[in-house]
């Protein structure tokens, strides 16, 4: 079966509330299989605490086996404890085929550059034993997970670089990174330096795409109030910014984006 010239690719994320999520649970759960039914993206991605616990994931995956579609789901899960007394300690990135197969990225090995140069280098290290679970195969097309903080493996913002060779290597064999967050990250320069550089073509000059969305803050939280901003969904392709087609604008408690992603040819 050939790659298809074009990937749609849809991207979802909510409105939070300081540490909580506006929408309960299984509404969470149900616009996300709706969005899935409704849109049919090849690849649909979630912000970072999309899913609350493995109990709704595992009730996404059933709903998905019982009617299979195309494409696949890339989300979070943000109680991932496998029993009750763990649940509240760790989130975890999924997959969910369109066969309603689970795929475990794995959890946030570190979220802060400071992380990654501790002296004992225990962060980096955990990262790069995880690397071969990393990655799935999409419509021939490969994929890659960062989770949140995880782009911090790239430091610096004029000549931004990797800090890990083996990370690289293994980063950029992907045809797609994805790298979804809980919530909007500071330094606007120098995320873009680092997605311009993880959206470079390949050597043979196929495509690369990085894709990443967030939450907003709706509630004003230390008087802060977020709205989402043509930036809170992002894709960069060979080392430039995607439009989008907005389908659900906040008002609601979430928005939808969709991108066709060229990744058989140059833009």
């Amino acid at each position: 079966m050939a790659k298809p010239p074009v990937l749609e690719v849809g991207t979802i994320s909510f409105a939070r509330c300081g540490p909580d999520m506006i929408l309960s649970p299984a509404e969470r759960t149900r616009l996300i299989l709706a969005a899935s039914d409704a849109y049919e993206p090849h690849l649909l991605v979630t912000a970072g605490y999309a899913v609350h616990s493995r109990k709704q994931l595992h009730k996404l995956a059933r709903e998905i086996a019982n009617e299979p579609r195309s494409g696949t789901i890339v989300t979070e899960v943000h109680y991932d404890g496998r029993a009750q007394r763990e649940a509240g300690r760790w989130h975890a990135m999924w997959a969910i085929t369109g066969e309603g197969d689970l795929y475990r990225f794995g959890r946030e090995a570190f979220a802060r550059s400071r992380q990654i140069a501790a002296a004992d280098n225990t962060r980096l290290a955990r990262f790069v034993r995880q690397l071969d679970q990393r990655s799935l195969e999409l419509e021939r097309h490969s994929v890659f997970a960062l989770i949140c903080g995880e782009l911090n493996i790239i430091r610096g913002r004029t000549e931004p670089q990797f800090v890990d060779d083996t990370a690289r290597d293994a980063i950029l064999a992907a045809d797609i990174i994805v790298n979804p967050t809980h919530d909007r990250m500071s330094n606007a320069g120098t995320l873009a330096a680092k997605r311009k550089l993880l959206s470079q073509p390949h050597a043979d000059g196929r495509p690369r795409a990085y894709i990443s969305c967030f939450n907003w803050e709706a509630c004003g939280l230390n008087g802060r109030i977020q709205r989402p901003s043509p930036t809170l969904h992002t894709i960069y392709v060979s080392g430039m910014p995607l439009p989008y087609e907005e389908l659900a604008d906040g008002a609601f408690g979430f928005v939808y984006r969709r991108w066709l992603l060229p990744l058989d040819r140059e833009l």
